[in-house]
């Protein structure tokens, strides 16, 4: 567990840097979900092959994506009032959502035996995620979120 926060945590820092060159984040969010399903997949069928490893690889996933889905928030808008209310959104809402992820992956645990399941059902999740950031094009920010939605 601390091997995978210390990854989260240099990825959270060092990702959103890493990709500031372009406007278009969906190609460090797209790492970052490659990392997270490696990771997942790995705890999943392989779960004694190198965990330390999985777990850098999962930690800059979850770090790299929770920090790049902020960014894109504020890349939303250019008033930062507005880009404030659509992050504190997304965090009151997402947490909520997140907060499911823990009690779902215990009893899948619980039912089955094995974490294996709960590993699988987070890597059909971060594939429903890999889709959604389909649709983050920046070109279309303006149209999609208006200066008068906040």
């Amino acid at each position: 567990m601390a091997v995978l926060s210390i990854a989260q945590a240099v990825a959270a820092l060092s990702m959103p840097t890493l990709a500031a060159r372009n406007i278009d984040r969906r190609p460090w969010l797209w790492l970052a979900l490659g990392c997270q399903a490696l990771g997942f997949a790995s705890f999943a069928f392989w779960p004694n092959a190198s965990p330390y490893f999985w777990s850098v690889v999962m930690g800059i996933g979850l770090g790299g994506c929770f920090a790049l889905t902020l960014v894109v928030a504020l890349d939303h808008f250019s008033n930062p009032a507005q880009a404030g209310g659509l992050s504190a959104l997304m965090q009151g809402g997402g947490f909520l959502i997140t907060s499911i992820g823990p009690w779902s992956s215990a009893s899948i645990r619980d039912f089955s035996g094995s974490f294996s399941y709960a590993w699988i059902l987070h890597l059909g999740l971060v594939a429903i995620a890999a889709v959604l950031v389909q649709r983050l094009i920046p070109k279309n920010y303006p149209s999609v979120m208006p200066p008068s939605v906040f």
